[in-house]
Parts: structure tokens; sequence; C-alpha cells
């Protein structure tokens, strides 16, 4: 949210001016010292607070950097937490920076903010404050669960301009009364905002003309462009209708204290994005692991697998040319860079799982084989923004309309230190990471014919050529001689590696987290070794 309140705007006539918030509702605000005594017991128990076990922060550590109050009753929080085991951090100060909206309430009303289905607490918290003059209770809900919040967030984005849609951004302020908070929540957290069903029931012009919005409120900040709202809002701006239409997103300003005589630093990021929802669609993991599971060989079923899996093959390509269009291309790493840089994740997975050296026959000479093959090459393809962490969890397909696939979540790894995320990287690495889930697809649904696998990997791989064709974006290599067979032999020696890396990561995380899991990387991985050895 920007930093400077919106109280003082005129709000267009067509937003409900009347206060969101309860009659009961306090006007005076807990000090910050009890908020963050309150906050911390309780965000330690939300999933998407990120500092865990021992990374949890020490007791009282929290500190508030910014706050902004958009109206009355209303606060947006920048929280810093002191990472209490620093081994991974990421961040060089052991600092995170973390998302809180709050609605100031009356303890009574607390709970008439509870999303059903949802853990119990995401809502909002009890706080005991003595700033009346004697120890009383006021409630402090959650931002994404209180419609004043979202009527002065969407107000907010209009007053900066961080909108495609005007009318976009006056439906959320018009329709907060009706937000649905989704469970099943991650990183962040998302709310719906659904389109009235009954045009009689419109809070206004532009609650009735438009569809269904979703809104993801980001939880954890780190100064720089967050790759979901970039990347969307780029792919909008260029004509591709294969995303959620962002509607608005906001971001929020913060200055962090230098250490050790350096000066303080001005640090922004986006804060959350509202975008068009589509509510009639098929999950794309869900969607292949029950077509695995009926697959017919040479009936319908099959058939669908593979004609859906060459769309989502051209979808893939369109979206990296448009990527490419919108936000340009830069020089790759060389062969030898990326070898190297290959090379430390396998030695860093064959450490971390000695069942890989044990099930798989010479593993690191046939790695160190794929490398050498990587280093032999000329040059690599132009690197490009890419998704980052592409699956068919972030592909939507369309039931009904277009039958159109959807891609979702550009944030990249969340893992990963956000300047890591936004660099350019190669194409090539989205392609490798759709084919491993196909795999996984495969395993989960039990594919029963053992060929199910192999003929959905190649029509997806087939409607990306296709689609690069289609799109006359960058060449699968540089093809430096001209000969189009030697780049094909180039793009896929590019691709082995990239999935044969992926694999090895996906071996570590499984051996960590679910063991049972771990044969599913351990046969791609011979899977992809053999392809190479044939080829």
């Amino acid at each position: 949210m920007p930093n400077e309140p919106i109280s003082a705007t005129p709000q267009p006539a067509t937003v409900p001016a009347h206060s969101l918030r309860s009659t009961q509702a306090p006007s005076t605000w807990p000090t910050n010292a009890e908020i963050l005594a309150a906050l911390e017991p309780w965000m330690l128990q939300r999933r998407w607070f990120p500092l865990k076990g021992d990374a949890a922060p020490p007791l009282g550590s929290l500190r508030v950097i910014a706050t902004w109050e958009p109206e009355e009753g209303v606060r947006d929080l920048v929280i810093a937490a002191l990472r209490g085991n620093q081994a991974e951090t990421g961040h060089h100060d052991g600092m995170v920076l973390l998302h809180v909206p709050v609605v100031l309430e009356a303890a009574e009303a607390l709970d008439s903010f509870a999303t059903p289905g949802e853990a119990p607490g995401n809502h909002g918290l009890l706080v005991t404050t003595g700033s009346q003059g004697s120890p009383t209770q006021v409630a402090l809900v959650d931002g994404a669960h209180h419609p004043a919040f979202w009527r002065a967030w969407a107000l907010s984005t209009l007053k900066a301009g961080t909108v495609l849609s005007e009318a976009g951004a006056l439906a959320i302020a018009q329709r907060a009364p009706r937000l649905r908070v989704t469970t099943g929540e991650q990183s962040n957290t998302s709310v719906i905002l659904p389109a009235p069903t009954d045009p009689a029931e419109a809070l206004g012009k532009q609650d009735a003309a438009t569809g269904d919005l979703i809104v993801k409120l980001l939880r954890v900040l780190e100064h720089g462009r967050n790759p979901d709202v970039e990347l969307t809002v780029a792919l909008a701006r260029s004509g591709w209708d294969r995303v959620p239409t962002p509607v608005a997103w906001s971001t929020m300003t913060w200055t962090r204290m230098g250490g050790c005589g350096q000066p303080a630093l001005e640090e922004s990021t986006d804060s959350a994005v509202a975008c068009s929802f589509v509510p009639h669609a098929d999950d794309g993991f869900e969607l292949f692991c029950s077509l695995a599971s009926t697959d017919d060989v040479d009936g319908p079923v099959r058939a669908r697998a593979l004609d859906l899996a060459q769309d989502l093959g051209r979808t893939t390509a369109q979206m990296h040319h448009h990527l490419a269009a919108s936000l340009g291309t830069s020089r790759p790493p060389t062969p030898t860079e990326l070898a190297a840089s290959l090379r430390k994740r396998a030695r860093w997975a064959l450490e971390e799982v000695p069942e890989l050296s044990g099930h798989i026959r010479a593993l690191e000479l046939k790695v160190e084989q794929n490398m050498e093959r990587l280093e032999a090459l000329e040059a690599l393809e132009p690197a490009t923004r890419i998704h980052g962490d592409y699956h068919l969890g972030q592909v939507l397909h369309e039931i009904g309309g277009q039958q159109r696939w959807y891609v979702l979540d550009f944030e990249g790894e969340p893992l990963r230190p956000l300047a890591q995320r936004s660099d350019p990287d190669l194409p090539a690495r989205d392609v490798a990471g759709m084919l491993r889930s196909f795999d996984y697809a495969a395993a989960v649904g039990k594919a029963p014919h053992p060929d199910w696998l192999p003929a959905v990997r190649s029509a997806f791989e087939e409607g990306y050529r296709l689609g690069r064709q289609e799109t006359g974006s960058l060449a699968p290599s540089p093809a430096a001689s001209g000969d189009q067979e030697q780049a094909e032999a180039s793009y896929q020696t590019v691709l082995t590696c990239l999935e044969l890396d992926k694999a090895l990561y996906e071996a570590v995380y499984e051996a960590r987290n679910r063991p049972d899991w771990l044969g599913i990387p351990l046969a791609g991985i011979e899977s992809v070794l053999s392809k190479h050895a044939e080829g």
C-alpha cells in the first residue's frame, strides 16, 4: 500500500462511504508493544509464516518497521522477524520482512470474520491493551478477512495508478463485503471477490459489470519487483490472454536501517495483486493424474491426454515468446558456466541422498558425461525471464468456453532469494520442469500402461516445438552452422542436463519430506540418462 494515507482522497460515489467495521469497534489502538506481543505466537501458527523450527525468531525479537493507516481502524504493517537459524538465510542481515495488515475490531466481533473450513485462528486474534486506562480486550482481524481493508486497498491502488482496470479496482471496493478467503493456504493468502449472481444484488455498476476476481496478499516481502506481479502485468500488457488478467496491484515502501555506520536504505516491493478469476477450470496436475489412471491406450482418454499435452506445449512456447518480447533477452551463461553450476548442484544431491549412487550404477560418471556434452556446445540460446517454478500444479485448463490453458504463479521457487528469482534464465528450464511434472502425474495416477508417460511427454515437446515455430520466437539453439539437426541435438543436450538437475533436486526434497516418493525422481533420473545414452 502506498505510504501515504488515502482517507483524505474523495471516494468515488459508487463506493459505499460508511464504515465496514462493526458498530462496536474501538477507536484506540493497542501500543505496538502490545500488538507484537500478541502477534508473535499467532504468526508462528500461520502456514504462511516462513520461520519454523530452529529458524523461529527469538522471543521478543519482532519489530514494526513500517505502518500505514489508510483509513480509521485499518493498518498495514511491515514486521521484521529475526531468523533464529541463519544457516540457509538468503538475507544478509538475518531479517525476514512480513506483511501483516490488521483491522481493529471489538473482541466480540472477531469470530464473525472466520472463513468456514480454514485453520482455527487464521482470521485474527485478541489483544489485551491498557491504552484505554484499564486492561481490556480488543480484536485484530487479519486484513485479508476484513472488507474494510480491501476497500481501502482498492482505493489506494486507484490513487497510486497501479491499475490496469479502474473498473476492476472499483469492483473490489464495492464487493469487499462479499469476500471469501480461500483455504489450503501456503506462502500467501488468497481472497475471492465473486461477481453478484443476481444483478439486483450488485453494490455498484462496476460490481455488476466485472467478473469474479481473486486477490493475492503477499506475506513475505523482499526489496524489488515481485515476479508474480511484474510478469503477469507484462504478459497482460503484451496482449497474451493465457494468464489471469491483473486488475490492480500495490507497492509498499519502508526504510531499512544500515548497520555499522552504513546509511539507511529505502526499499520497496509489490505487496498484493488482484486478477481475474478462472472459476471453471481443472487443476493441471489433478487432470493429468485422472487421465493417467483411466488411460485406454488407443481410446478417447489417451487421445485427450495427448491433445491436452500438445496444447500445453504450445501455450508454454507462447508464454516464453511474450516474456521475451515484453521484457527482452540477455546473454546466457556459457556452456561451461552452466555445466559448473549443474555440477555443484549434482554434488550436493549425491551427498544429501546416498541412495542415489547405490540405486543407479555409475551415476556420478553418467552425470559427468552429460556435463561434458554440455560443455562441448558452442553457445546457448538467449536468456529471458521465465516462469521459474513450472509444473502441472501451476496451470489450469478451462472447462467450457474456449477450453484454454491458463498459467499461474510466476513467483518462482519461493525459497530462493527474490533477486535470483528475477534473473533471466533459459526457457528450457521451464520445459524441463513440466516434463518432470508429467512423471509425477504418471506415478500418482498409477498409469496402467507404460507407454503413457513417453507418449504424453512427446506430445508436450512437439507442442512446444510447434509453438516456437508459430510465434517465430527464440530458436531452440544458436545453430551457428545453420544445421537444424545439429541445433535440435544441442537443444536436447541442454534439456537433458536441466531435467537431470531437476530430478536430482526432487530426490533431495523427497528424501527429506516424502521418503516413500523417492522412487519417482530415481526412475526419472534413470530415464533421462538412458534416453540420452540411446541418442
